[in-house]
This record gives structure tokens, sequence and C-alpha cells, in this order.
């Protein structure tokens, strides 16, 4: 992977973020973001400003790095069978640790030490709505590296 495709995919990933918070609601889901901001807030004691900065922050921090996984992936083989299997493994992956890893990550910000991995929350095996969640924003992910592969292509 080339640094202007790792570059390509930082903003890609930026972008998934944004629509992957937008789109949540409609899965009947409140949003991520605002769930993060809240613990922060009520557990440990954020200006409501700052957490939300943060939630934003630590969601957006994330997404940039699948999106850089995927571009990684991508970038090996781009064929459109390896770009599916990419997204529902990932999205899968990504589904099965969302819940525990969100959970260390507020328990981390709030208490300001690391938990203890025996005292978060069980992996999430359901393939309801978090589950496509997932794959629909690796579904933009690959539509973005897609995007950007073919204008370079054209040039």
């Amino acid at each position: 992977m080339n640094k202007n495709i790792f570059i390509k995919a930082i903003f890609i990933g930026i972008v998934a973020s944004i629509v992957f918070i937008l789109i949540q609601p409609f899965f009947g889901l409140s949003t991520l973001t605002s769930r993060h901001a809240a613990a922060y807030v009520n557990l440990g004691g954020y200006n409501e400003t700052v957490a939300l900065i943060l939630s934003w922050f630590v969601h957006v921090s994330v997404s940039t790095a699948y999106a850089i996984l995927s571009a990684f992936i991508f970038s090996i083989n781009s064929t459109i069978a390896v770009s599916t299997i990419q997204v529902f493994v990932l999205g899968w992956v990504t589904t099965l640790i969302a819940t525990p890893a969100n959970e260390w990550v507020v328990k981390l910000v709030t208490t300001q030490t690391f938990p203890d991995i025996s005292s978060l929350a069980s992996i999430n095996t359901e393939l309801g709505a978090k589950f496509w969640l997932h794959v629909m924003f690796f579904v933009l992910v690959i539509i973005g590296l897609y995007v950007v592969s073919t204008k370079r292509d054209v040039k």
C-alpha cells in the first residue's frame, strides 16, 4: 500500500465513520458517540463538550484504523470476491469485539486506568443490527477504495 492510498484510506475512514453515526438511529440504536459521551459525563465527570469531542475522536480513530486495514487488504487483492469476503469477515469480527471494546474504552477514559479484560462484557455473536451496521461501514470503505483506485488508474 503506497502513501497516497494510505492517506485516502484515512479520509475514507473519516467519511465512513460519520455516515456510520448518521445511519445508526435507522438501525434502532442510539449513536455510539452519544452513548460514550454520556458515559464520560456520568462516570468520569467530564464536561459535556469535552466528552462529545473525545467520543468522536475515539470513534473516528477506530474507524480510520479499520479503513487502513481494509485498504491494506484491498492493495493486496481488490477483486470483488475478496472485497466481499473482506466486508463480511471484518463486519463479523468488529461485531464480535465491539461491545467489550467499547466498554474497555469507556472504563479507560472514565477511570484513567486499564480495565481488567475479565471485567468486560462478552463478545457479541448476534447477527442483528450491529452486524449489519458494521457490514455497511465496510461496504462504504470498499466503495471508497474502488472510487479512489479507479481515479488513480484513469490518470
